[in-house]
């Protein structure tokens, strides 16, 4: 049930991290695939990496980043906040007005609409 809501939920957003036609290696096809803005190292500018939203029944959510460069990195939500991730590097993040913004020593950045992490 919390998978149909999640979905409802995304098709209403009008966030460019819907938008379609993405494609990480691995993916089934059958999971929301879209963008957010990221970036591989530091000082780098923003730019648009795939993102697949994976839906856990606990009501838990991975999100799997395609980085520049093709390194897949996984972010790991729990009631709405970003709680972990697959990477050595520590993990901070800061809650916006309509972001949270992910930063993972030394260099990774990504910028989640808040919509996203809270529709679980």
């Amino acid at each position: 049930m919390r998978f149909f809501a999640f979905l409802a939920i995304t098709t209403l957003l009008p966030l460019p991290v819907l938008a379609s036609g993405t494609n990480i290696a691995g993916t089934d096809g059958t999971r929301s695939v879209g963008h957010v803005s990221c970036a591989a190292m530091d000082g780098q500018p923003s730019t648009d990496c795939p993102l697949e939203i994976l839906p856990k029944e606990d009501g838990s959510v991975t999100l799997r980043v395609l980085l520049p460069g093709g390194q897949v990195r996984y972010l790991y939500v729990t009631d709405g906040k970003i709680t972990s991730t697959d990477s050595t590097g520590s993990l901070a993040s800061k809650r916006l007005a309509n972001t949270t913004v992910v930063h993972i020593t030394p260099e990774e950045r990504f910028e989640i609409p808040n919509a996203l992490l809270e529709a679980n």
